[in-house]
């Protein structure tokens, strides 16, 4: 016979065996399962086709002059009338830079963000702090001649491996042009027997360009060679495949020529085309003094402002807008950004889409660029929410 005592102990032991077990299995089935896996990116719509033909940008502007690409990919712009020089933004906004100019004509970049500008009324060159917006003196220019003084001035040629290092500065009213240092302090006589030298640029072997408002395009290689004859060249451009395009008030026209000197398109029909500029996409941007307006004609592709969504885990996706030209099928690659952002997913852009990109950061904007892998590159600076 078992005692009453021994089987309630042993009652006890399967009871305490059996509510551990029990324990057991509510711990394993209340452990954390992984995170899920974010979902993949889809790429993002193309953006509309770019308009065909010129698209004005800005309207009723006293008088817009010469233009100019900033670093960010802002398009600086001159106005001789309001004595102002500003910048448009890639949302259509405009911000003034500085005031009080007297007739502002040609303006450059330096590495450091400073602008040069060239003030025809007092015959100098400025430099401009877009931080601050003050202006100062770099250098003054000699003018007994009693004709107006610089106009336009540049490019830089420090980035130019077959060049030497300095600022071009056609010399206009003298018709010379100089090569000047950076800090303004000492200048060479590269270029003399001109009628009116107003803009100059450069190709990457180093030959320098020169717009003659007496009716020629100049090239300095270094001796100076006639390239074009053309009614009142104003400015010349070169751009990232070689041509070279200039604006003329004789015949109020751009016209474009390959490297050789051969004329490859015309547009007419402009009012006055003082400014010309091309971006690192080879779209040509121009002012028309005659009415206050900058226009663009897209000839590869743009991006528009682009869409920005904060995800609920803190990471944001960007979706790029690309515009391509009519015919401009080429292939597109979105390259991510710089550390310290980290790029968590990145969908390359096709002929119909956009392509999307999956960041991580603490940083308040970051830059991407879209590029076809050879000449055509364009950077945007993406503000994040």
């Amino acid at each position: 016979m078992v005692a009453p005592r021994s089987v309630v102990v042993k009652r006890l032991l399967i009871l305490l065996t059996i509510a551990a077990a029990g324990c057991q299995q509510g711990l394993i089935s209340s452990s954390p399962r992984p995170s899920p896996t974010p979902s993949a990116l889809s790429a993002c719509p193309a953006g509309t086709a770019a308009p065909v033909g010129p698209q004005v940008l800005l309207r009723n502007l006293p008088a817009p002059d010469d233009l100019a690409f900033d670093a960010s990919g802002r398009l600086l712009f001159g106005d001789i009338k309001a004595g102002t020089v500003s910048a448009l933004r890639i949302d259509g906004s405009v911000q003034r830079i500085a005031g009080g100019l007297s007739v502002p004509e040609g303006i450059v970049e330096l590495a450091n963000g400073k602008l040069l500008v060239a003030e025809q009324g007092r015959n100098r060159i400025v430099v401009i702090d877009p931080a601050s917006q003050a202006v100062s003196q770099w250098r003054a220019f000699v003018n007994r001649t009693g004709q107006e003084g610089i106009d336009g001035i540049g490019p830089e040629l420090s980035s130019i491996s077959a060049a030497p290092g300095g600022l071009v500065v056609p010399d206009s009213p003298n018709g010379v042009v100089w090569r000047v240092s950076l800090d303004g302090k000492t200048s060479t006589q590269i270029g003399s027997g001109m009628t009116r030298p107003v803009g100059a640029a450069v190709d990457q072997s180093g030959r320098i360009f020169v717009a003659d408002e007496g009716g020629a395009v100049w090239t300095l290689d270094p001796a100076r060679r006639r390239f074009a004859s053309l009614p009142t060249p104003d400015d010349v451009v070169v751009g990232r495949a070689g041509h070279i395009f200039v604006n003329t008030l004789g015949d109020n026209a751009i016209h474009e020529f390959d490297p050789q000197g051969r004329q490859l398109s015309m547009m007419s029909g402009l009012n006055q085309p003082q400014g010309i500029a091309l971006d690192d996409g080879d779209n040509l941007y121009y002012s028309e003094s005659g009415n206050g307006q900058i226009a663009r004609v897209v000839r590869s592709f743009i991006l528009d402002s682009p869409k920005v969504t904060r995800t609920t885990s803190g990471t944001f996706i960007i979706c790029p807008v690309v515009r391509r030209a009519a015919g401009f099928s080429k292939p597109l690659t979105l390259l991510a950004p710089n550390a310290p952002t980290a790029t968590l997913q990145l969908v390359q852009p096709g002929t119909d889409s956009s392509g999307a990109l999956e960041v991580q950061t603490a940083e308040h904007s970051v830059t991407i660029n879209v590029g076809d892998g050879g000449l055509l590159n364009l950077s945007q600076v993406v503000t994040l929410p």
